[in-house]
């Protein structure tokens, strides 16, 4: 199953295509374009950066939390560098705070 965080997050410059990325993960269909940045039990707690097309394939078979979305690969990986500053800051580098 493929959920989305309560803490979804996406960089400054998606943020005004927040809500249409939310809704293209809520569709069975379409969502061309989106970068899912996501947690998963497969890869032990790391993140992973996924276009929503191959989210949705690898929900059929676990479950996948998405805890950041971007309109392209780039956002996506700034997305990430943006969550470890974060971790980095605080000193810890568990994720499951964005879950």
């Amino acid at each position: 199953m493929l959920k989305l965080s309560k803490k979804l997050r996406t960089t400054e410059t998606d943020a005004p295509e927040l809500g249409t990325m939310v809704r293209a993960v809520r569709r069975k269909r379409g969502g061309e374009g989106v970068f899912c940045v996501m947690h998963s039990e497969a890869t032990n707690g790391m993140m992973e950066i996924a276009p929503l097309s191959y989210a949705k394939f690898e929900a059929g078979k676990r479950d996948i939390t998405v805890f950041g979305l971007a309109k392209s690969k780039k956002e996506a990986l700034e997305l990430v560098r943006q969550i470890v500053d974060d971790l980095a800051k605080k000193g810890q580098w568990d994720v499951s705070e964005y879950l």
